[in-house]
């Protein structure tokens, strides 16, 4: 039987459009087309894109973005033959390096380079592949230092000039700048290169996203610096390179990263130290003892989090900079097209009648050729998808709705509900709510703000779950069914992932298992191919439910199996966020399975694991996790 053609009307608002997004990201940022575009491309050519006459290719968006501080990973990513050929490309090359595959990944490299149409973009990313890989391999300074040099003259003009007339750019080349620096070796002056780029990145444009991958970077490379027998520091200088140390410390507890975490704690004790000696020695020993409680915490963390490093098989320190490249949730359009429509039930006919012709969305399907941006939108949108092939979880032009958006996150997570609605209303005024994925993200946070108000039922909550849902899928012929599970291929967009996941908590055993299933082989397939960091963020948020589910159902072993699994995943990708979670119900399972035998953990284990629950939550600002261990610890003693 044929589906409905109509699965979701045409939105009375145009969605987001890259074009439009960077025309009105650049100027409210106050930069000019030639701040944007030097070194890159003709103003000519930036003016074109901007006026959407010009296609521009995946790593240039990003190129672009990254110079306005908007940091791609934000969002989910739907690439056209071209660019997914580059992105799986620069996966298998970041992959070998991740994994230390030298001779494979130096292969991969001259292979990447090879491909046809030259492109300054990709013959940067190899060079500073060359480098990562000749630098784990102890490769001499001077010759690192060349290979930095190359990369950067690609991109940034007058690059001697930097100093005197600070440029427009992206996270990836002030890396590749600050490693330049850090191997050229002439001269003493590192030290100030460092404070020039701290304060480069402290005035920049970058969100707190961008900041985090390379603030605590630059930071610790210089603390490195100067906390060597050959420079000596001051007690002014030692205040000031702690208040850094925190400041990058803190930027990471915002973002729940953990990029050089572990070194800037290693430092920070160091300074703490220094400092505590310098107050001893002078007699002024009451001000020394807040120090000594910054440095008694700072130790712990550091201490903790080196040990789930080695417990969990991931290096303790940072190797490399291939975290600088990641991406998030990566498909090919022509995949998502074909796997969209098997879920929804329909044949090409009908996906196409009255758009384009069967042939065009074959070819497309089969990644032959790209299609025309009108009708690949028309379809998207009839297969419950917007258009735009970078996708924030709302569809927007605003860089202001995208940071509401990580704000009422924020306020979710803590239960801090009254901020939260009041952040809602505001994110409510400045978006579209015709277009389906818009009304389907209001819907579900009302949803779950009235949970935890206790305003709704729990079954009222899945119902309302559903209703979001279906605003991009035909609930009812694809979830209620029990079709989802039976299908070999599947695309969600990270909504609607978040939305059948939200839902198991409250269903039935058999249909709560029949998900669980189900989210265990959708996350399968990623991990099998080596996939899992650019899916991270999801994988993260979805494991908690599902192993805790797990484990309310007394399978224990799974869940804990399924809890370390996660912890090394989220540790590889140096995120810090849900760790707490995972050892908290690794903790809860293993109480559960000495209950269930008469037996029970000694209270001095189960305190210490709630201790580090605890110390890790308050290393991410969850206040309400934060709480939740502190009245757990005060049961067990």
């Amino acid at each position: 039987m044929g589906r409905r053609k109509d699965v979701l009307r045409e939105p009375l608002q145009s969605e987001q459009e890259f074009a439009i997004f960077l025309k009105r990201v650049r100027q409210e940022s106050g930069v000019s087309s030639e701040e944007l575009a030097e070194g890159l491309m003709d103003i000519s050519q930036l003016s074109r894109i901007e006026s959407e006459i010009r296609p521009v290719p995946k790593t240039m968006r990003d190129r672009l973005l990254e110079r306005l501080g908007v940091a791609p990973d934000m969002y989910e990513n739907l690439l056209n033959n071209e660019d997914y050929a580059e992105w799986k490309w620069q996966h298998k090359i970041l992959m070998a390096i991740e994994c230390k595959e030298f001779q494979k990944a130096e292969c991969l490299i001259r292979e990447y380079e090879m491909q046809k149409p030259a492109d300054r973009i990709r013959h940067q990313f190899c060079i500073v592949m060359q480098a990562e890989l000749l630098k784990l391999q102890g490769a001499v300074q001077m010759k690192l230092a060349s290979l930095y040099e190359e990369a950067v003259r690609l991109t940034v003009t007058k690059e001697k000039q930097l100093y005197v007339q600070p440029k427009l750019l992206s996270v990836l080349e002030v890396n590749m700048v600050l490693e330049y620096e850090c191997h050229r070796g002439i001269g003493s002056d590192f030290a100030d290169k460092c404070r020039f780029w701290v304060e480069y990145v402290k005035d920049s444009l970058y969100d707190e996203q961008s900041m985090a991958k390379i603030f605590p970077k630059i930071v610790y490379y210089y603390l490195r610096e100067i906390l060597t027998d050959d420079y000596v520091i001051t007690r002014s200088e030692l205040q000031r390179a702690l208040q850094l140390c925190d400041d990058a410390i803190e930027l990471l507890r915002d973002t729940g990263r953990a990029f050089y975490l572990v070194e800037l704690l290693e430092y920070k004790r160091e300074i703490l130290t220094d400092i505590i000696r310098q107050i001893t020695e002078s007699g002024k020993q009451q001000e020394a003892m807040s120090y000594q409680t910054a440095l008694k915490e700072s130790a712990e963390l550091e201490r903790l989090l080196k040990e789930l490093y080695v417990e969990y098989g991931v290096p303790i320190y940072m190797q490399d900079c291939t975290y600088l490249y990641q991406q998030r949730s990566v498909y090919a359009v022509g995949d998502v097209l074909r796997i969209r429509r098997n879920m929804f039930g329909m044949t090409q006919e009908e996906v196409c009648d009255g758009i384009c012709s069967v042939k065009s969305l074959r070819r497309a399907e089969n990644k032959k050729a790209n299609m025309q941006s009108e009708p690949l939108g028309k379809i998207m949108r009839r297969l419950g998808l917007s258009k735009e092939t970078q996708k924030a979880n709302i569809v927007t032009n605003d860089r202001k709705v995208l940071k509401l958006m990580t704000k009422l996150a924020y306020c979710r997570n803590n239960r801090e509900t009254a901020k939260a609605r009041m952040l809602l209303e505001q994110l409510k005024t400045k978006i579209c709510l015709e277009i389906p994925e818009n009304k389907q993200y209001v819907m579900e946070t009302e949803a779950s703000l009235d949970l935890m108000e206790g305003k709704i039922t729990k079954e009222e909550f899945v119902l309302r779950e559903e209703r979001a849902l279906q605003c991009t899928l035909d609930t009812k012929h694809i979830l209620n069914t029990g079709r989802l599970y039976e299908l070999e291929e599947v695309y969600l967009t990270e909504m609607e992932m978040m939305g059948i996941q939200k839902r198991i908590e409250w269903l039935d055993c058999t249909e709560k298992r029949r998900q669980i299933d189900f989210l265990l082989r959708f996350f399968e397939k990623f991990e099998q191919e080596d996939r899992i960091s650019d899916y991270i963020v999801m994988y993260e948020f979805v494991m908690t439910y599902v192993t805790s589910e797990l484990g309310n159902m007394g399978e224990y072993e799974l869940a804990k199996e399924l809890d370390r699994k996660a912890i090394q995943s989220v540790l590889r990708c140096r995120r810090i966020y849900m760790v707490h979670a995972f050892l908290y119900d690794i903790l809860w399972d293993e109480q559960e399975q000495k209950a269930d035998v008469g037996e029970q953990i000694e209270k001095g284990k189960v305190a210490d694991s709630l201790r580090q629950c605890m110390i890790l939550s308050h290393l991410s600002k969850q206040i309400f996790y934060k709480k939740f261990y502190l009245e757990k610890i005060h049961q067990v003693t």
